[in-house]
């Protein structure tokens, strides 16, 4: 039991970083400007309503620039704190090689899963009041320059996301604990973190595939690839509004390709015994005066 708490507890301090940092980020950044907004309206004769209403709607397009700074402190303090354990961030996520089949068959997943799990959403009969708070997440990760949507979305939060919860909680808890829970608790922390109910299950969904690939690979660099796939897609749709127009038989036939896809990519994923080259095993040691 002590060693279920203590990697729970090693788990928990990494995810509290991560919030920490990302969140002091934006505090500051959202300060400077908001300060830098004040004099400017002001300047303009603006009333302070006037002035509130139009940041307001100025602060959107500084949402990259904190998702993107965000990302890059925390994994700078990361990697700090590797290096004062006198260890290594890659180490201690296992961001270790992989075979080039793996990287291949990875690409394909994730073309799969791109297709399939962003287009599910808007085939399945989901109540509106659920969509809507999607469509107003999505607003805000796109009220600023494509370039800099698919170097913050698609890149930075990526690899972050990647390295917090399939590196450094996964890896915790599976030492503790079956890996099957291991990645249902770090998938649920992972939607949980995405906010609105669906974006917590569509999280939770891909956080379990991640894992699955993960724990098969031994190495988090599959699921950072994966994971930059869909972004990078999910970005692409909603500035360039490529379906605009669609049939309907045309989303259902590229949601049922991505799909097979995605289930094919999971099947040789899942049956190759021989893709990670060391299974984690759980440190649970209970004895009898517990």
């Amino acid at each position: 039991m002590k060693t279920v708490l203590k990697q729970i507890g090693k788990a928990a301090a990494y995810f509290a970083t991560y919030l920490a940092t990302s969140n002091l980020i934006s505090l500051i950044i959202g300060f400077v400007y908001s300060y830098m907004k004040g004099r400017e309206y002001a300047a303009m004769g603006l009333s302070q309503e006037e002035g509130y209403a139009l940041y307001q709607a100025d602060a959107a397009s500084i949402t990259g620039i904190c998702l993107g700074l965000g990302a890059i402190a925390t994994l700078l303090v990361y990697f700090i704190v590797e290096k004062v354990k006198k260890s290594s961030l890659a180490k201690e996520t296992d961001m270790k090689k992989v075979s080039a089949k793996q990287l291949g068959l990875t690409i394909i997943g994730a073309a799969g899963a791109m297709f399939f799990m962003n287009n599910i959403i808007s085939i399945l009969p989901i109540p509106e009041e659920l969509t809507g708070g999607l469509e107003s997440g999505m607003s805000n990760l796109t009220a600023y320059p494509f370039w800099q949507a698919i170097l913050v979305n698609a890149i930075l939060v990526p690899i972050l996301e990647e390295v917090v919860f399939r590196g450094y909680i996964y890896s915790r808890l599976s030492k503790a604990m079956p890996s099957v829970v291991a990645a249902l608790i770090s998938s649920l922390v992972f939607g949980i973190s995405h906010g609105t109910v669906l974006w917590a299950i569509w999280a939770f969904v891909v956080g379990m595939i991640i894992c699955a690939v993960r724990v098969k690979s031994g190495s988090i660099i599959p699921g950072i690839i994966f994971h930059i796939i869909m972004n990078a897609y999910a970005m692409i749709v909603s500035y360039f509004n490529i379906y605009e127009g669609a049939s309907d038989t045309l989303m259902y036939v590229l949601t049922a390709v991505g799909g097979v896809m995605l289930a094919a990519y999971l099947f040789f994923i899942l049956k190759d015994n021989n893709a990670s080259a060391k299974k984690i095993k759980p440190e649970v040691v209970i004895s009898a005066k517990e």
